[in-house]
């Protein structure tokens, strides 16, 4: 256990350059962690032993890591210590939408995202959906056409639990909570893409729902390429209206 200990200490030893020390600290202890270094349930030196062995006040390192146990890399135990934790995805993925900046670019980098995670979701949940869960989705396309009539702006919410619901049918846990992770951001994405300069615009409306119920014929047919196909199609109009908006603001 000793020497384990002297070995871990040497790969923490060494002043960090003064600027960005917070985030130099963050950075290092990540690298220990993908070099396996750190392994899930390892636990830290204590903070006195860590911010000489880094040449950092405590007070620095404290803010480095609490930072990681914000993004559940790390736990802090009061009167145990700070311990890695299980590293599994799920938790990592947890706080994502805290980090993220809705700009108009981080708007198009969310739906490229999405053109990446989401077809393949479909084409999963197309293979493994139950009736139960056609008749879920189903009932989200009801809600959808009698907002359409009644509420359109409140289109949005319904947009993202369509899409939330097929990946959850996807049966996989990961991308079910990427899914989750980024709901409210990918809400925020959908009132802009739902809106005009004159309020919320039914054609966009109705065409999104139309192509959810396009997305929902293919995963009944349990056809998973037509679901990929439809999904992919869905969100590429969703980028082109997004990078409308934005040419008509400039």
């Amino acid at each position: 256990m000793a020497t384990q200990n002297v070995s871990l200490n040497d790969q923490f030893r060494g002043a960090v350059h003064r600027e960005g020390i917070s985030e130099q600290i963050t950075q290092r202890i990540l690298s220990l962690i993908r070099e396996k270094h750190l392994k899930p349930g390892d636990k830290l030196p204590p903070e006195r032993d860590l911010s000489t062995l880094m040449g950092v006040s405590r007070a620095t390192l404290r803010e480095a890591l609490s930072h990681l146990a914000m993004m559940n890399v790390l736990e802090l135990r009061h009167g145990s210590g700070t311990f890695i934790t299980s590293l599994e995805p799920q938790l990592l993925v947890e706080n994502f939408s805290l980090v993220f900046s809705l700009t108009h670019n981080s708007f198009l980098q969310l739906i490229e995202a999405r053109e990446v995670i989401e077809p393949g979701a479909a084409a999963l949940a197309a293979q493994r959906i139950e009736e139960d869960e056609v008749l879920q989705l189903e009932d989200i396309l009801e809600r959808s056409y009698d907002c359409l009539r009644n509420h359109p702006a409140d289109f949005p919410q319904l947009d993202i639990e369509f899409h939330t619901k097929t990946a959850e049918f996807s049966r996989n846990a990961l991308l079910t909570r990427i899914m989750q992770a980024i709901a409210q951001m990918s809400i925020a994405s959908s009132q802009r893409t739902a809106g005009s300069p004159r309020g919320v615009s039914t054609v966009r409306v109705e065409r999104a729902i139309k192509m959810h119920q396009n997305i929902l014929d293919a995963i009944k047919a349990r056809n998973p390429e037509l679901a990929r196909q439809c999904m992919l199609e869905h969100l590429r109009s969703v980028e082109d209206t997004l990078r409308g908006i934005h040419a008509e603001e400039e």
